[in-house]
């Protein structure tokens, strides 16, 4: 039961919280706040489109780098198939430019490429006497030495491509009973497939030469290498060539005793 106060007014008519019958009508106002939005946060719809850049992102990097890798490769096994050629490229140059020879046949044999005498198996082109031998305290030979070159099937990969170019060194120039055979042989490239001496008299490039019939060095030495074709196949190498100009002349002026 509620108990009105002397000042509050019955009449109807004049206090609208009272209805026709006398009762109060009491009005509560409830205030609700709404959160506010939070702005530190991501929808699905930013969340999804930043992934869809990060994936691109990491396609376009990865599709980068997989090239540089892959011509990185590339490099590194076109060095690696280089290298050996240039290197034996500058060791038959070298024992070319060092050429010394003799008519006579003593001590040095003649530059003769028909109808060497004491050819090994496999030999590739004539004799070379060169003067490029190394010089060291326990060999008994001087810097004179006769070098060969072969081509031979490899033993160690059976099957390969190409043969091997080996070098045959002969340090005893001067054997009392039996002839001279190679003290050293080292294989200096590998997959060849074919190995040319071409000799220039002045006016073009012969395949013979002979200083037994002909009273000098030729004018320069042309080698040509032509390496095998690989397993996978491809087109044929270009051959591999180097030019070593001739500086030796042989004396052909006869010589008289003086008395």
């Amino acid at each position: 039961m509620i108990q009105s106060s002397p000042n509050l007014n019955l009449n109807p008519n004049l206090n609208p919280n009272l209805n026709p019958s006398g009762e109060i009508k009491i009005r509560i106002k409830i205030k609700i706040r709404k959160k506010k939005k939070d702005s530190t946060a991501f929808t699905l719809m930013e969340v999804l489109i930043a992934i869809s850049i990060c994936a691109i992102l990491l396609v376009a990097i990865h599709t980068v780098f997989y090239s540089a890798l892959r011509l990185r490769n590339s490099t590194v096994e076109s060095l690696e198939a280089s290298l050996p050629r240039e290197q034996a490229l500058q060791i038959m140059q070298r024992d070319l430019a060092n050429i010394v020879i003799s008519t006579n046949g003593v001590f040095f044999g003649p530059l003769q490429t028909t109808n060497p005498t004491n050819a090994l198996p496999d030999q590739i082109g004539p004799d070379f006497y060169t003067s490029g031998g190394e010089l060291d305290g326990m060999a008994p030979w001087g810097n004179v030495e006769k070098i060969d070159y072969l081509l031979s099937v490899p033993t160690n990969r059976p099957g390969g491509v190409g043969k091997d170019l080996i070098r045959a060194v002969t340090r005893n120039l001067l054997p009392i009973t039996q002839i001279p055979q190679p003290e050293e042989k080292h294989t200096i490239l590998s997959g060849v497939q074919m190995l040319t001496f071409l000799y220039y008299d002045g006016t073009q490039w012969d395949p013979n030469w002979d200083t037994t019939q002909q009273t000098n060095l030729p004018l320069a030495i042309k080698v040509q290498i032509q390496m095998a074709v690989r397993s996978g196949g491809g087109l044929t190498p270009q051959p591999l060539e180097v030019v070593v100009p001739m500086d030796i002349l042989l004396n052909t002026n006869p010589i008289t005793a003086i008395q």
